[in-house]
């Protein structure tokens, strides 16, 4: 497999669009310079993971399968108090990915609602990003409320990081991990790296905030809707724990007007099968405020009318697509997971830096996997490589042989695969082809 190591490619042009700043983990000499020591002769291509397949594949896969894949997402550096603070809610949790973007979507909820003095959905909205952004800096839910009540405007900052949500509701700044597996087949942070993502330049009407705003009914109301079977049910445990461990506590320091917040959960069951429609009716018929949820952004995409025609907030704490940029949502959709662009742009130094001039892409095709693909090969061709191939695939399909063949006759350096679940299928394929991690 030809690969070119000698060479490392500007990535100032990327670099320009959205300001990086790494942290962590990184002494002495880098781990591409490590790496250009190793013999260039060896078979094999460089996998590179996003947050989608970034999972623990030691019950996977034998033993090195996966030894030196890289991978990032979204997500800082979590300290092991919050990560206490999870397992007491949840003691048989082994990952916490989302797990703090879903307890920081539960406390911007309330203190939304607190802000309104209104625990409607139309209110909590009209609040969301000002609760976020502008204030007096606070990092717990009691000490923002107290501001609250004293009438003052409130910066929450979150265990997920800054947040300070733009126009249309998502992050304006985030951090994005990027980590590395080991022989075991399970993943360890490298270093993490935060950036700025540009707001959009016009928010459209529909996209506001708009009309009567309705009197709630006093009691704030938080359903979830997320992954406890499908595609994405590994996600499930942490950002079910997330939401939980932040309701309790938002109950301990007197809850929403001194009652405590109540809480409704349903299945999304992200990816397959398709139930999350009539998991959201469920949501709304417990009269939901605000549902935390999809985990997907197709299952998001899916039933976002439902949600905000409902007059409900919907807040997601993975949604990464582009698409939500710029949706008809009525200023009642947020998350808090960064835009695709931001991740694209470390995939795309990450690469680069690693010195791969030659990128194959393999992206499942939905709102997710082609929306980060493309931000991905966009930077990635800004700063000067080339992507070899640029493959989408039904998650849904039996085989994937065609696909990694097509990998196959590009003969890339590298290969960033955007997948879920399927990624178990896909990796002995390519194994099979040659094309495994070197």
């Amino acid at each position: 497999m030809k690969r070119t190591r000698t060479t490392r490619l500007a990535v100032a042009a990327v670099a320009s669009a959205l300001v990086l700043a790494g942290c962590g983990g990184s002494d002495g000499d880098s781990d591409s310079d490590k790496d250009s020591d190793k013999d260039s002769s060896a078979s094999g291509a460089q996998l590179y993971f996003v947050d989608g397949n970034t999972a623990d594949y030691s019950k996977d896969f034998d033993a090195g399968t996966l030894e030196g894949v890289r991978a990032t997402y979204p997500g800082a550096e979590l300290g092991d108090a919050f990560k206490d603070r999870l397992l007491e809610v949840d003691p048989e949790l082994k990952d916490f990915t989302y797990g703090p973007e879903s307890y920081d979507a539960t406390v911007v909820v309330a203190l939304a609602a607190l802000a309104a003095g209104n625990d409607s959905g139309k209110a909590i909205g009209s609040k969301m990003s000002e609760v976020t952004s502008g204030g007096e800096k606070c990092t717990e839910f009691k000490v923002c409320a107290d501001l609250i009540a004293d009438g003052k405007d409130v910066d929450y900052d979150g265990v997920s990081g800054p947040i300070e949500l733009n126009s249309t509701g998502s992050p304006s700044s985030a951090t994005i991990g990027i980590f590395q597996y080991g022989a075991d087949n399970t993943y360890a942070p490298e270093r993490f790296e935060t950036g700025e993502i540009p707001d959009v330049d016009n928010v459209k009407d529909d996209q506001k905030v708009s009309g009567n705003i309705p009197q709630g009914d006093g009691t704030l109301t938080i359903g979830t809707l997320l992954p406890q079977s499908g595609d994405l049910a590994f996600l499930g445990p942490p950002e079910i724990a997330g939401v939980q461990l932040a309701i309790k506590e938002i109950n301990a320091a007197g809850g929403y007007n001194g009652k405590d917040v109540a809480l409704t959960q349903a299945d999304s069951g992200d990816g397959t099968p398709n139930i999350a429609p009539s998991e959201t009716d469920k949501l709304l018929k417990a009269k939901a405020d605000a549902i935390v949820g999809a985990a997907s952004s197709s299952v998001s995409l899916s039933v976002i009318d439902r949600i905000t025609g409902a007059g409900v907030v919907q807040v997601s704490p993975a949604n990464t697509s582009t698409a939500f940029d710029s949706y008809a949502d009525q200023g009642l959709y947020f998350r808090t997971a960064p835009s695709d662009v931001l991740q694209g742009n470390v995939m795309a130094n990450l690469v680069l830096g690693d010195g791969y001039e030659n990128v194959a892409i393999l992206a499942r095709q939905d709102s997710y996997g082609e929306a980060l693909a493309n931000s991905v090969k966009t930077f990635y061709e800004e700063a000067g490589g080339k992507v070899v191939e640029f493959k989408l695939y039904d998650p849904n399909a039996a085989s994937f042989s065609a696909e990694v063949n097509a990998l196959k006759a590009a003969d890339p350096d590298a290969i960033v695969l955007i997948s879920f679940d399927e990624t178990k299928k896909i990796v002995p394929e390519l194994i099979k082809a040659g094309l495994g991690q070197k």
